[in-house]
């Protein structure tokens, strides 16, 4: 009971309540009704500001929202999880930048596969001392980095045999034209693999495919 009226209350009520039973009583029945009357009251008065206080005092209890994985895709995109893996990644790894490259890139603030996104060609040109065409071949096989299905020959055959240099070619490409342009440049010798590499129509309809999910 926290109200302080309803304590004072309280507290008259009682003492009230026994002079009406103990003493008016004897020496007159109808006002010791009345002054226990009053008493009662007093005590429900004071019974109603404690509850009163109850009902104010209590916190709002506020319902907890839980993350849903709706809002889980709104706020973490897919998009992510390559992109951390191509900050993992040496520059190295592009097909073509050997230790050579790879350290001038690197002395240069390039260490990765996913600073070369964010280059000019005429940059990386500057940079390693080779020709404009290289580099932007070098920085188009890194774009191909974003795919799981897609390995540092895969990409190489890519830019190299069709001319392919994003992902928005690569999901409109046609997989048996595309087939057929590497394995012409694989013929020629303008795209060159480990020996036994094998590229088949499955594989390049999963680098199309997996394409299409990224644009």
């Amino acid at each position: 009971m926290s109200d302080r009226r309803a304590v004072v209350a309280l507290i008259v009520a009682i003492p009230l309540a026994l002079i009406a039973i103990l003493v008016l009583r004897l020496y007159d029945y109808n006002l010791s009704l009345i002054v226990f009357g009053a008493s009662l009251v007093l005590f429900l008065f004071a019974c109603l500001l404690d509850t009163a206080d109850e009902f104010v005092d209590a916190p709002e209890e506020k319902a907890t929202i839980l993350p849903t994985d709706e809002h889980d895709e709104m706020y973490v995109p897919e998009v992510e999880e390559p992109a951390a893996r191509l900050s993992r990644m040496p520059v190295e790894t592009i097909e073509g930048i050997g230790p050579v490259y790879g350290k001038l890139l690197r002395d240069a603030g390039y260490p990765t596969v996913a600073d070369m996104l964010g280059v000019e060609a005429e940059r990386v040109a500057e940079i390693c001392d080779v020709n404009t065409e290289q580099a932007e071949r070098w920085i188009a096989m890194s774009r191909f980095a974003w795919l799981d299905s897609v390995s540092e020959e895969d990409a190489e055959a890519i830019v190299f045999a069709t001319g392919i240099e994003d992902l928005e070619g690569l999901a409109a490409a046609n997989p048996d034209d595309l087939l057929r342009k590497i394995r012409k440049a694989l013929d020629e010798g303008d795209v060159r693999v480990p020996s036994g590499y094998q590229f088949n129509l499955a594989r390049v309809k999963l680098w199309i495919e997996e394409a299409k999910s990224l644009v």
